[in-house]
């Protein structure tokens, strides 16, 4: 159950796949500042078509969240990450043709070619940057709600409450939150 929760963020980060060159921000310019920590519009452009920046920086904004959360718990997320890297961490073959895999594969082509990187090399960092905030993201929702195994909500359920406990975050922090790119 945990595998199809990490699949289905992972699948949301590859829905926007479009690409456009908004040259608007530099790569060193602040984009938020979530209780001191900056990201920056470098680390947005790595991660999201430049056109998909400024829809993405609230749920980077919670995963940041839930990272400070989770060192202040002093959770060790290194198996989980390394566990979602090596489900998903290699290039998709050239070989499969399935829409799944002709999105991934369109998506980090782009990125890579924005970025001046191989594709295989830029969809392994990527998915070590994606892992982490994925697994910061489920290991601060498992510490808060419980494990989704043994809840006795469903997975719609689940994610519901997930999205509840993350913006919960959101709004507790409304102050110490500074979302600089509009």
């Amino acid at each position: 159950m945990y595998k199809r929760l990490i699949y289905i963020v992972l699948i949301s980060f590859f829905i926007l796949s479009g690409c456009t060159g908004n040259n608007a921000y530099k790569d060193e310019d602040v984009a938020a500042v979530v209780r001191g920590e900056k990201i920056t519009v470098g680390y947005l452009r790595f991660l999201y078509p430049d056109d998909a920046m400024k829809e993405m920086i609230d749920g980077v904004v919670k995963a940041k969240l839930a990272e400070q959360e989770v060192k202040k718990m002093d959770i060790d997320i290194s198996k989980q990450v390394k566990e979602i890297k090596d489900t998903y961490g290699k290039y998709p073959q050239d070989d499969s043709n399935d829409s799944e895999t002709q999105s991934t594969r369109k998506f980090a082509d782009l990125q890579a070619e924005k970025l001046g990187m191989d594709p295989k090399e830029y969809y392994q960092e990527y998915t070590k940057a994606s892992a982490e905030m994925v697994a910061y993201i489920n290991t601060y929702v498992s510490e808060v709600l419980g494990e989704l195994e043994s809840d006795e909500f469903g997975v719609e359920e689940y994610d519901h409450h997930a999205n509840e406990l993350l913006d919960e975050i959101v709004d507790r922090n409304k102050s110490k939150i500074d979302i600089k790119i509009k």
